[in-house]
């Protein structure tokens, strides 16, 4: 435990900026012109398939999201948190990959709730470990950096890269590359361990900060 330095973030929370930064660039890179890939490569897609697939992500994500939440939430101790994040991770790793491999839309739809449950997994359990270890006082500035750099700029350089990528090298090179990101942020992921505590709630007013 240390005393609170307002000019400094603390390297869990370094750590978990970068993760989410490779996560969500590896996303950016397909997200953009996944639809078109789908429509051309896949049998039988077409708008609709499109439509239910993106449903049924969406679904998966919700339900699952909410379970493992309340699930993390009822746990002594972040152990757990880690866990459900490097899994879904590792099933991040698996969608990328899956890409290369599916043919019809049962295998689509199947991909889709794969990924649904992986974000389940990752986000419920981010939020838990990035609210645990948020500098005292900095709690507005450090969900900013969150959303700038893990949700915003990783997005428009990812989408940069995926359609640079796309066009002179194909869609095959996007989903390894995706690989490739979601694989250096589950190592990002190890460096975060040594911080995972045995502990969930953090007594702000003793003026104190995790690190």
């Amino acid at each position: 435990m240390q005393t609170q330095n307002k000019s400094v973030i603390n390297t869990a929370i370094k750590t978990l900026l970068i993760f989410i930064f490779l996560f969500n660039v590896a996303a950016g890179l397909y997200m953009p012109i996944i639809a078109i890939y789908i429509s051309e490569n896949i049998v039988g897609a077409t708008l609709m398939v499109i439509g239910i697939s993106l449903a049924i992500y969406s679904i998966v994500k919700s339900v699952f999201q909410i379970l493992i939440a309340k699930k993390l939430d009822s746990t002594k101790d972040e152990n757990n948190d880690f866990i459900f994040l490097l899994l879904g991770t590792f099933i991040a790793i698996i969608y990328s990959l899956g890409f290369l491999y599916i043919e019809n839309t049962t295998h689509l739809y199947l991909l889709q709730i794969l990924t649904g449950f992986a974000d389940a997994c990752i986000m419920a359990s981010y939020y838990a470990i990035f609210s645990h270890h948020i500098d005292k006082d900095s709690q507005g500035f450090e969900w900013s950096l969150f959303s700038v750099i893990g949700l915003t700029v990783s997005a428009a350089i990812g989408g940069t890269i995926g359609g640079y990528i796309a066009s002179n090298y194909g869609f095959s090179a996007i989903f390894i590359l995706a690989a490739v990101f979601n694989a250096v942020a589950a190592v990002i992921l190890i460096l975060l361990f040594p911080y995972i505590k045995n502990f969930r709630h953090i007594k702000y007013h003793k003026n104190l900060k995790i690190d």
